[in-house]
């Protein structure tokens, strides 16, 4: 298979120390929508979405191991746990996370989904510690917002201060955890202060 271009780019000066993440996703839309509303100074978040279908945790890690990406930079694999929790879903969860372990990819899981991660910049982590699935979560979007559509965020009025608390939240739900022990937890965080 042939890897995919390293997507930096370097439209300013290139300083030593710019850093690229790349997130791969089991999603289409949001998340590529949501980390594209951010610009934080020497970091580009590249989003590997899934756009073929294939959304097993499995997949998603294949598709960010097969991306061309230099020794610094961070590749991460973002899953939610909302239907992978159980079962030969949870079986192929828990072995997908270790080969990423193996892989050296860092992992951020969202419980129960990343619908969790938009509903943080609008309630606290305390509103937001219990959900049965995702569809209630995207019924407390549609309630905060007056409504939620993923395939278009521009409306989620998603601002830097609320993002640094997001990841704040994020990271007291048990990011230093390990993935496996997190599929209690709300989410882990991506660790990038702007």
């Amino acid at each position: 298979m042939t890897l995919k271009p390293r997507p930096l780019v370097r439209e300013t000066a290139t300083f030593r120390d710019d850093r690229l993440f790349i997130v791969a996703c089991e999603d289409t839309y949001a998340p590529k929508q949501y980390f594209d509303i951010f610009e934080i100074p020497r970091v580009q978040i590249h989003v590997v979405p899934t756009e073929d279908g294939r959304s097993s945790p499995q997949h998603v890690l294949d598709r960010l191991l097969n991306f061309e990406h230099a020794d610094y930079d961070q590749r991460w694999l973002l899953l939610d746990v909302d239907h992978r929790g159980s079962g030969s879903h949870l079986r192929n969860l828990v072995e997908t996370l270790s080969e990423a372990k193996r892989q050296e990819v860092n992992v951020a899981i969202c419980n129960p989904c990343f619908e969790l991660w938009l509903l943080l910049h609008h309630r606290d982590e305390g509103a937001c510690t219990r959900f049965a699935d995702c569809s209630d979560v995207e019924r407390t979007l549609r309630e905060v917002l007056g409504g939620y559509n993923k395939r278009r965020l521009d409306h989620l009025s998603i601002h830097t201060a609320a993002h640094r608390r997001c990841l704040h939240q994020g990271a007291a739900t048990g990011s230093e955890r390990d993935p496996r022990e997190a599929l209690g937890a709300g989410a882990s965080h991506f660790g990038v202060d702007s």
